[in-house]
């Protein structure tokens, strides 16, 4: 009875580690409530907006204070200056998607978008906390079903069977994971992959079966992330949801993933002593997302599809700094996903700008559009150039950064995988700026055909959210250390 008494005392205790979580789950219910009794939309949009900023300002709070690493609710969660780090990336960018669902032209089921976003915000932050399998995949299927449902919020035949293609790659991959998951149960005994048994079990199992489990549970998580092979499903996706809801996809649960993957990956590799080689199974997957992303985009005619393959090769780049097995790898990781962030989440605040604007769909649409909207022009080129890894963006120092950390890494342990991803990862960099520069080629060197575009705003807030990412892309290349000072202080291991 007793010890029952101290788990219970020990789990109230635990509760009073969530703050920002319940700020969201807060927000949601606020959001709920007020949208059932008032209907009132501008309301329901400020309680959201609000209750992030809340959570953000606890998040940061929480990161700025001492901090330590901390075992909740009986192992299944691990908070540490990681996971606030992580979480402050994922609750920034949903802020920043919040308010382009706001400015957008969308006038359905505004607040049950607004909800979905922010249960998937939540389940995000938790899974960012995992440290337990089965948490990991209730997370994961949380993440899931808000995602089936957002993208479905075009209501059009196209979001339908968008959403229908995503519903069934990801129910596949999902019951490919629990598959995964279940015998990792079984060989370890253990649901924790933070424990000293899961480490011992997983030492006395041979190579086969452990490269087989691992496939197996990495199939819901490189799901999440569009990595090669299970990415197919971003293109449509990508191309039919709403822009907001695209720009949430391509940022907010592949971050959450890559968070998630580092722990997972960093347990079954057993402190280097895997029966697996991962440096080369990661090195692999990231050669083949970086390879399949790039050249699948050169041929894209449609904005939001190219970028869909953008999205898929910059996965690789994240999975490249995996790769490295390092603390310097994954400093890098940790500096390349913001910038990513930063240049994705401009490039489609401006795709919604000019959709508004001059209702365009393909990179031909963009014709002459650097005369009528030269600001907007401009900071959609210092945008692709991060994406591309050019100067004088702090996309460039972000790819510096993940290949200087391959290149330590093959000089330590010569493994020829780190090399050729190295290299490749080079080539493909030049390779991509084939198509982020296609639609500013447009924009600067052609005419428009026709007269019938007229712009309906001169100036939105997409506009203004896209100057402060380009300022803060601009100033990280000038200015890293800003960044890294920070990232150098956090413990990326557990």
């Amino acid at each position: 009875m007793e010890e029952l008494s101290q788990k219970l005392s020990a789990l109230i205790n635990d509760l009073g580690f969530l703050g920002a979580e319940y700020a969201v789950a807060a927000t949601i219910i606020l959001v709920l409530l007020f949208d059932l009794f008032l209907s009132n939309r501008r309301l329901s949009e400020s309680i959201a907006v609000t209750g992030l900023l809340i959570s953000i300002y606890l998040l940061v709070t929480s990161f700025s204070g001492p901090g330590s690493t901390k075992f909740l609710f009986q192992n299944m969660l691990l908070l540490s200056k990681a996971a606030v780090f992580w979480k402050i990336v994922v609750a920034v960018s949903a802020l920043f998607c919040i308010l382009l669902f706001i400015s957008s032209n969308s006038k359905f089921r505004r607040s049950e978008a607004l909800i979905f976003i922010l249960a998937l915000l939540l389940a995000s932050n938790f899974l960012i906390m995992s440290s337990n399998l089965l948490m990991v995949y209730f997370c994961i299927e949380t993440i899931s079903i808000s995602s089936y449902i957002l993208a479905y919020f075009s209501f059009d035949k196209k979001g339908t069977e968008a959403a229908l293609k995503y519903l069934l790659f990801g129910a596949t991959s999902a019951a490919v994971m629990l598959y995964g998951l279940s015998l990792l149960f079984a060989i370890t005994g253990t649901l924790d992959f933070t424990s000293q048994q899961f480490v011992d079990t997983l030492l006395a199992t041979k190579a086969l079966p452990l490269i087989i489990i691992s496939i197996l549970v990495l199939a819901g998580i490189l799901f999440k992330i569009a990595a090669v092979p299970f990415h197919i499903w971003s293109p449509d996706v990508y191309t039919a949801a709403p822009t907001p809801i695209v720009a949430l996809f391509s940022v907010v649960p592949k971050i959450a993933g890559i968070a998630i993957l580092i722990k997972i990956v960093l347990a079954l590799n057993l402190f280097g002593q895997s029966a697996i080689n991962w440096p080369v199974m990661i090195s692999t997957i990231a050669l083949a997302t970086i390879t399949v992303g790039n050249f699948s985009a050169l041929w894209q005619s449609n904005f939001k599809r190219m970028m869909a393959y953008s999205s898929i090769a910059q996965t690789g780049f994240l999975l490249a700094a995996v790769a490295a097995f390092s603390e310097v790898g994954l400093s890098s990781l940790s500096f390349y996903a913001i910038v990513f962030a930063l240049a994705n989440l401009a490039v489609f605040a401006l795709i919604q700008f000019f959709e508004k604007s001059y209702q365009t769909v393909g990179m031909k649409d963009y014709s002459g559009l650097f005369k009528k909207e030269p600001i907007a022009g401009v900071l959609l080129l210092v945008a692709l150039l991060s994406l591309t890894g050019l100067p004088p963006t702090a996309g460039f120092t972000g790819k510096f950064l993940i290949f200087g950390a391959l290149w330590d890494s093959y000089s330590i342990s010569e493994n020829n995988w780190l090399l050729t991803l190295l290299i490749f990862g080079l080539l493909n960099t030049v390779v991509s700026l084939f198509y982020y520069l296609k639609v500013p080629y447009f924009m600067i060197f052609k005419e428009a055909e026709g007269s019938g575009k007229n712009s309906q705003i001169l100036f939105g807030l997409e506009n203004y959210l896209t100057a402060l990412l380009v300022v803060a892309i601009l100033l990280l290349f000038f200015r890293p250390d800003w960044l890294m000072g920070w990232i150098n202080n956090i413990n990326f291991a557990f």
